[in-house]
C-alpha cells in the first residue's frame, strides 16, 4: 500500500515564482518485514540516504549528526547542495524517529530546510507499516518548477526512496516489497554517488498531471 498527501504554502513576490516555497509531505507505506529490522534500517543514516538517488553521507559530526551531499539534475544544469542531517529524537520503544536535514547549494543562495518525524507500526500479518510526516522548506531556482510541479517529483522522489528501502530489504534476504510488481527505477539517479536526474521524474510528473487533467488518472 502507498499513499500520499501534499500541501504547499508559498511567500514572496508573486504567487508563480515565490521567494520561499513550503511543502508538507505525509507519506504512508507498507513492507513485507517484520517492524524490528524495518526499524533498524531506518534510523541507520547510511542505509537511509543511500536510498535517497543522489544523496551521500560525507561525514560525521557526532553520534547523531551527520554531514551531506547531494545532486539534483535537470538537463545539463547540475545544482549541488551540502549540510547536515541530525537524528534529533530516537524512540526504540515507539519506533518513531524525527530528522532535521539543512542544506544550502554549492553554487548559489539556495537553501533547504527539512524536518521529517518516521514511524514503524506493526501489521498482523508480520509485515510492516512506515508512516512519514515531512515539511520542506525551498529557496532559489528549484521553487520556479512551480507547485504542481514541485508535488509531483516530491511524490515521485519519495516514491523511488521506498523502491529503493524495500529492495534493499529484499537484498539483504530479509524482506521483499509489499508491492512486488512495481521495481526500482535506479536510472533516475545515476550511479551511486551520482546526481538525481530529475528529466524522467519530470516526465512521468507531466504525464500524472496529463492523466488527471483528462480524468484518466
Amino acid at each position: 500500500m502507498w499513499t500520499t498527501r501534499t500541501t504547499w504554502s508559498a511567500s514572496g513576490p508573486g504567487a508563480s515564482l515565490p521567494a520561499v516555497s513550503t511543502l508538507k509531505i505525509q507519506e504512508r507505506f507498507s513492507l513485507d518485514a517484520p517492524p524490528e529490522l524495518v526499524w533498524e534500517h531506518l534510523v541507520d543514516s547510511a542505509r537511509t540516504v543511500d536510498c535517497l538517488p543522489g544523496a551521500e553521507i560525507t561525514g560525521q559530526e557526532d553520534e547523531r549528526t551527520y554531514l551531506g551531499a547531494m545532486k539534483v539534475k535537470v538537463g545539463a544544469v547540475t545544482v549541488s547542495y551540502r549540510g547536515k542531517l541530525t537524528f534529533e529524537e530516537i524512540d526504540a520503544d515507539r519506533r518513531y524517529v524525527r530528522m532535521v536535514g539543512k542544506g544550502r547549494e554549492k553554487t548559489g543562495s539556495g537553501s533547504v530546510t527539512m524536518t521529517m518525524e518516521g514511524r514503524v507500526l506493526a501489521l498482523d500479518d508480520g509485515g510492516s507499516e512506515v508512516t512519514v510526516d515531512s515539511e520542506v522548506r525551498l529557496t532559489g531556482k528549484i521553487v520556479r518548477f512551480g507547485r504542481g510541479m514541485i508535488e509531483s517529483i516530491s511524490a515521485e522522489v519519495f516514491k523511488e526512496f521506498r523502491v529503493r528501502f524495500a529492495a534493499k530489504l529484499s537484498q539483504e534476504g530479509q524482506g521483499s516489497a509489499a508491492q512486488s510488481e512495481e521495481t526500482a527505477t535506479a536510472d533516475d539517479g545515476d550511479a551511486a554517488g551520482g546526481a538525481l536526474n530529475l528529466l524522467p521524474l519530470l516526465f512521468r510528473a507531466f504525464r500524472s498531471w496529463l492523466l488527471r487533467l483528462f480524468g484518466r488518472g
